[in-house]
């Protein structure tokens, strides 16, 4: 009886193996698990704008990034220092040119890329601490005064200020030749309508 039944138990299993219906379900794999976790963001990772969660390959592609890929662009940092300078000895008896070494250049463009991060930094903390997303021109200059540089907001301000004035003249000479060029359109379409009206009454 003993026999038999090892035998029928022994038929059974071979019975199942050959076919794959019967078959378990196979568990994963630490190869397969590996591979599941790599598709799964790093714990802290947030969706994009469309929900979903940034790709590995995106992952990997900003592990690659150096600090010299996040700095700003040497030519207009060096433009902006030089006429810094130059506003600031116009008045004064000296040589407005102004020269400026590589690593002069250098040190400029890596203290100013992180001194904006710093700074916008302190002012997302701000944004947020009003339930806000986006920062304001005001989160901005109450971050000076967070990192101790309060003194710069008079000048920050009068700097936006001029910006926004210059802003606005541009929009102003812009909008003159807008509205001059949908005159000229107007006026031929006009001139098309009436030698259409003419030709009909030649017609006649």
């Amino acid at each position: 009886m003993v026999c038999g039944e090892s035998n029928a138990a022994a038929i059974s299993a071979k019975y199942v193996d050959n076919d794959p219906l019967q078959r378990p379900a196979a568990r994963a794999t630490p190869a397969n698990e590996s591979h599941i976790c790599d598709l799964m963001p790093p714990k802290g990772w947030k969706k994009d704008a469309q929900g979903n969660y940034p790709t590995t390959s995106y992952i990997k592609e900003q592990e690659k990034l150096t600090v010299d890929d996040l700095l700003f662009p040497r030519s207009i940092i060096t433009s902006l220092a030089k006429d810094a300078v130059h506003q600031a000895v116009q008045t004064a008896e000296q040589d407005p040119r102004v020269m400026l070494s590589k690593d002069a250049s250098l040190a400029l463009q890596r203290s100013s890329t992180v001194f904006v991060n710093h700074l916008l930094m302190h002012a997302r903390q701000i944004a947020q601490s009003n339930d806000r997303k986006s920062c304001s021109g005001e989160d901005v200059l109450k971050a000076l005064d967070q990192i101790g540089l309060a003194g710069f907001e008079s000048v920050v301000r009068e700097r936006v200020v001029e910006y926004e004035k210059e802003v606005q003249r541009r929009r102003a000479e812009k909008t003159p030749a807008a509205d001059e060029g949908q005159a000229e359109e107007g006026d031929a379409a006009d001139e098309e309508e009436g030698s259409h009206k003419r030709a009909k009454l030649d017609e006649h």
